[in-house]
C-alpha cells in the first residue's frame, strides 16, 4: 500500500511540473508598451516611492527606469514595484538619488485636496469620455474610482491626480480595460494638435513614433535608446557609441510632430574593443524569425529579407501591437544594423450580406 502512494504521489508530481512548463512555454509575453504604463501606473500608486520625476521605458521585456528619487530606499523600492509587473524580464534600474531642496510643502486640507483633484480632473480634454471621481481623500492619499474608457485613459487619471499639489499618494479603483487598443498605440497620418490634445495617447503616440524613428536610422542605436513621453516633453536615455549617435538621435526626435521638446540624458560609452562575430544575412534572417516565434508574432504574415545587415519586413500584422514588437524584435537581432518597416495593417474582413 506504501509503495502504491509513493507511485501516486510521483505521478501527480510529474502531471504538476508538466502542467507548469506547458503553462510556461504558453506564455504569452505582453507588448512593451502595455508593461511601460502598467508599471508607471503601479509606481504612482504604490507607498514609499516617488514616481513623478521618475521615466519609464521597456525594449523587448528589459524595463529601464531613469530618473531620480530623493532616497536610496525609494530607489530600491521602485526596482521592486516594476519587477512585480508581469512581462518585466528585467529592470535596470538608473534612478539617481537626489535629495529634495529644503523648500516650504505647500499644505491642503484633504477637502481642498478633492476639489482641485475634481477640477484637473474634469478640465482634461482626454478625460472626456470617461467617468472618472475622487471617491475619497484622506491625509493626503487619493482614492479614484468610475471607469475609464481606455488604459491610457487611466493612467493619464493616476498621473494628473498625483501632480495636483499636496497629494501624497494615489490609490485607484478605477475599471478599464486591460490592454492596449491600436489606436492607444499608433496613429496613422500627419500630427493634429486637436487629436493629440484629446487623447491620453498622444504621448504613447509620440514615444512610438521614436522608437520607429531611431529604429530606422542606421546612425542611431535603437535598441538601446530609451524613450520616454510626458506631456510631448520626450526623454531619452541610454547608452549610446558616440556623441555623433546621441546628437543623431535627438535630431531623428525633433522630427516628429507633437513634440514640444527633447532632454537627451543618453550617454556616451565607447564600444568595447573587441571582436564581433560576423553572421551572414541567411544566419540573421533565421535569428529574426525565431524571435518573431518568441514574441507571438507568429501569426502575423511578415516575410523577412535581409542584406548587408538591413532588414526589411514586409508583409502584414493583426495589429499595431505586433507590428511594433516585430520591428524591435529584428532590430535587437544581433547582426541587424537597420529596420526598414513595410509591413501592413491586416483590415478585417467585411462580411458579405
Amino acid at each position: 500500500m506504501q509503495r502504491k502512494s509513493r507511485h501516486i504521489a510521483r505521478a501527480v508530481f510529474g502531471a504538476a511540473i508538466a502542467l507548469a512548463l506547458a503553462g510556461a512555454a504558453n506564455a504569452v509575453q505582453p507588448p512593451d508598451a502595455w508593461v511601460t504604463t502598467k508599471v508607471k501606473m503601479s509606481l504612482l500608486t504604490s507607498e514609499g516611492v516617488s514616481a513623478r520625476s521618475v521615466q519609464v521605458d521597456t525594449i523587448d521585456g528589459r524595463v529601464t527606469l531613469h530618473g531620480s528619487v530623493p532616497t536610496e530606499a525609494e530607489k530600491a523600492r521602485a526596482e521592486e514595484v516594476a519587477s512585480k509587473i508581469d512581462g518585466a524580464i528585467k529592470v535596470r534600474n538608473l534612478l539617481q538619488v537626489v535629495p529634495p531642496s529644503r523648500e516650504a510643502k505647500l499644505e491642503r486640507t484633504d477637502s481642498q485636496l478633492k476639489k482641485d483633484v475634481q477640477a484637473d480632473l474634469k478640465a482634461d480634454p482626454a478625460l472626456a469620455d470617461s467617468s472618472i471621481t475622487v471617491q475619497s481623500v484622506n491625509a493626503g492619499v487619493v482614492l479614484l474610482s468610475g471607469k475609464a474608457r481606455t488604459l491610457s485613459d487611466s493612467y493619464r487619471a493616476i498621473d494628473v491626480t498625483a501632480a495636483v499639489p499636496g497629494v501624497r499618494r494615489v490609490a485607484s479603483e478605477i475599471r478599464s480595460p486591460n490592454k492596449l487598443g491600436d489606436a492607444e498605440l499608433w496613429r496613422d497620418g500627419s500630427f493634429d494638435a486637436v487629436a493629440y490634445e484629446k487623447s491620453a495617447a498622444g504621448d504613447m503616440w509620440i514615444t512610438t513614433a521614436a522608437k520607429m524613428s531611431l529604429i530606422a536610422n542606421s546612425e542611431t542605436p535603437g535598441f538601446d535608446i530609451n524613450v520616454d513621453t510626458r506631456n510631448g516633453i520626450v526623454t531619452l536615455f541610454g547608452v549610446v557609441s558616440s556623441a555623433n549617435a546621441k546628437q543623431a538621435a535627438e535630431a531623428e526626435v525633433r522630427k516628429i510632430g507633437g513634440v514640444k521638446n527633447v532632454v537627451n540624458d543618453l550617454q556616451v560609452v565607447a564600444a568595447a574593443k573587441q571582436d564581433r562575430v560576423e553572421q551572414s544575412d541567411a544566419q540573421i534572417t533565421k535569428a529574426i524569425q525565431a524571435r518573431f516565434d518568441a514574441n507571438d508574432v507568429a501569426d502575423s504574415k511578415i516575410d523577412v529579407a535581409v542584406s548587408n545587415g538591413v532588414a526589411r519586413l514586409t508583409g502584414t500584422v493583426k495589429s499595431r501591437s505586433d507590428q511594433v514588437t516585430a520591428l524591435t524584435a529584428a532590430r535587437s537581432t544581433t547582426g541587424v544594423v537597420r529596420v526598414i518597416d513595410d509591413l501592413r495593417l491586416e483590415l478585417p474582413a467585411v462580411s458579405a450580406r
